[in-house]
């Protein structure tokens, strides 16, 4: 498997990707405004903090990505992973694993100091990435707050 920088002319099948991983169990995100899909996706891949990496199998096929952001810290640069995903024929078949181990080495060569994320308690992927090396964050939460929209007349 082989580490590269998610480059533009494969947007597409990366979302294709995207769509089919996260339109299925245990997510079942609707993503059925594509341009609502293609603004959230260029929101993560075009701007100037953003890093995009892409997972390749042996047969050069995308079957993974990570989608985030850079950040400078106190502490140090920073990567914080909006979107992780693998190609649902690849999970659990250690794709994933590999991915963040690439991902480690191509960072530490960055000097990022810490990669963070966010995912729910109740989905796989919780214990993935706890299997491998991340930890909840003791004194943190994510917080939400929905915005109330008033009605239109």
């Amino acid at each position: 498997m082989k580490l590269k920088y998610l480059e533009s002319n494969v947007f597409e099948e990366m979302k294709e990707l995207f769509r089919d991983v996260f339109s299925s169990d245990p997510w079942f995100d609707k993503w059925d405004n594509e341009a609502q899909l293609d603004a959230y996706l260029k929101d993560l891949t075009d701007n100037t903090n953003s890093l995009s990496l892409a997972l390749y199998d042996e047969r050069h096929e995308l079957i993974g990505c990570s989608l985030g952001y850079m950040f400078n810290w106190w502490e140090g640069r920073e990567y914080f992973i909006k979107e992780f995903f693998i190609a649902r024929n690849k999970q659990n078949q250690g794709a994933g694993r590999t991915f963040l181990h690439l991902a480690d080495r191509f960072l530490q060569d960055q000097d990022v100091a810490c990669i963070i994320l966010a995912t729910e308690k109740h989905v796989p992927a919780f214990q993935f990435y706890q299997n491998n090396g991340f930890s909840v964050l003791k004194d943190s939460v994510h917080m939400v707050k929905r915005v109330t929209h008033k009605e239109k007349g």
